[in-house]
């Protein structure tokens, strides 16, 4: 299938980005949680991410949010699953309004930093869950340490940025830079009407939702989200997927509505797509929820919650018979 597999919603957030830049004069107004936030039980800082911790129970997840993104996009998540489960939200520096990290290599340093936590926290064999940005962090970590996990969720998150998944290194290294450069080159209000775009678009089948969600990604450094992206984009983690053995849930979105030309792609087709670029993982799979665009967990939040839940009782059963 073709590299500029144009239904890959991670694929559209840079893809569209050259296109908002002219709509910069759209006012900002204030923003809006379109849910309550839960309230943790603890907070901590662990190097370079911030921590709330939510719940007591035996099996513990870790939820990771994508570009741009902070903690609440899981709001509703957690509030459904804190009762039965022990849950760490992350952070990442440089998004939702926290300080970015002057680290060079963020990948790198988010990973040392996530296994020191576990072992500084006693936390044992977690299940990780990441979305979009988050997911791709997620597969590096399985793929690193598989051994110290129980299980992986990707949320629209996959081990290759999906426009460059037949791309040379050099054209991967080449795209990131370029698409870094226009991030770092957006001030707040061009950042806001640029969100606002992807957010009604690509982001999100819920008009409701878009400008709540559009005022929260903005709250971000651009600059922070620039080098999350040039390091995403340069990326290409699928030599490693024989490594991850535990449990591994990809979840695809997929909007009918938006199977028109140039993006008419079918739902099967597009599931043929993602389980190609997940295919060396030996215990993967593919689901798709629909109606749905990126932010699958703000479009259909009790499917997607049923989703994981039945993967997280697979995971327990499995753990069970080990």
């Amino acid at each position: 299938m073709n590299a500029l597999f144009p239904y890959s919603l991670r694929t559209l957030r840079v893809a569209l980005l050259g296109f908002t830049l002219g709509a910069a004069g759209v006012a900002r107004c204030a923003a809006a949680l379109f849910l309550p936030a839960p309230v943790p039980t603890a907070s901590f800082e662990a190097g370079m991410f911030h921590v709330d911790k939510y719940g007591s129970g035996k099996q513990t997840l870790v939820l990771i949010p994508g570009l741009a993104s902070g903690p609440w996009i899981w709001n509703e998540t957690i509030a459904r699953l804190a009762p039965h489960f022990t849950i760490f939200a992350v952070a990442l520096p440089g998004f939702d309004g926290r300080s970015a990290s002057d680290r060079k290599s963020l990948f790198a340093s988010f990973s040392r930093d996530f296994w020191a936590m576990l072992a500084e926290k006693s936390i044992t064999r977690p299940v990780v869950i990441g979305h979009s940005l988050g997911g791709t962090l997620a597969i590096s970590l399985a793929e690193e340490h598989p051994e110290l996990l129980a299980g992986l969720v990707a949320v629209d998150g996959l081990p290759v940025f999906p426009m460059l998944a037949n791309a040379t290194p050099e054209q991967r290294a080449a795209m990131a830079s370029q698409y870094s450069g226009m991030y770092s080159a957006l001030d707040s209000t061009a950042a806001l009407a640029s969100e606002r775009y992807y957010m009604s678009t690509i982001g999100t089948i819920r008009p409701e939702l878009v400008e709540p969600t559009a005022q929260l990604e903005a709250r971000s450094d651009m600059k922070a989200v620039a080098a999350w992206t040039k390091e995403d984009l340069s990326s290409d983690l699928r030599p490693q997927l024989e490594r991850i053995v535990i449990p591994f849930l990809e979840i695809m979105p997929y909007n009918p509505a938006d199977a028109k030309p140039p993006m008419n792609y079918s739902q099967e087709q597009t599931l043929a797509f993602y389980r190609s670029l997940v295919a060396g993982a030996s215990r993967v799979s593919v689901v798709a929820i629909a109606p749905s665009r990126h932010f699958v967990m703000l479009d259909q939040p009790e499917e997607f919650e049923k989703e994981i839940e039945r993967f997280l009782i697979s995971v327990d059963r499995d753990s069970g018979n080990q």
